[in-house]
């Protein structure tokens, strides 16, 4: 196995792995800070056709931060597993992370623009 030290020595995965973790945090921040603890039902999934379509509480919305998580810890590990054979896959593995968590944070900026 590839010592994990080196693994997050290398310029590429330091990069893509810290902007990934830096949206997983703000993702946090930001929807904690506008959505928040509420005690009414929050809007969370809207459909052009049918108008909202799912209601449930507040902590559902953490999901979004929970998923981004996951994606870039599995994506670190199994990029770190692969790191040793080639550097290429475990660098888009660190890049999916980044992809990843653009497309949470769209998927956040909607669900606060819809409960604002």
């Amino acid at each position: 196995m590839y010592p994990l030290k080196l693994y997050f020595k290398n310029s590429l995965n330091i990069v893509f792995l810290s902007l990934a973790l830096l949206m997983n945090i703000s993702l946090w921040v930001w929807l904690f800070l506008d959505i928040g603890p509420r005690e009414e039902q929050i809007f969370l999934h809207y459909n052009i056709l049918y108008g909202v379509d799912l209601i449930g509480t507040w902590g559902k919305v953490l999901y979004l931060p929970i998923i981004g998580l996951c994606i870039l810890i599995i994506n670190a590990f199994l990029g770190w597993l692969l790191f040793e054979r080639s550097k290429v896959p475990a660098y888009l593995l660190s890049l999916s992370s980044v992809v990843c968590h653009i497309f949470l944070l769209l998927a956040a900026y909607l669900l606060v623009f819809l409960n604002v």
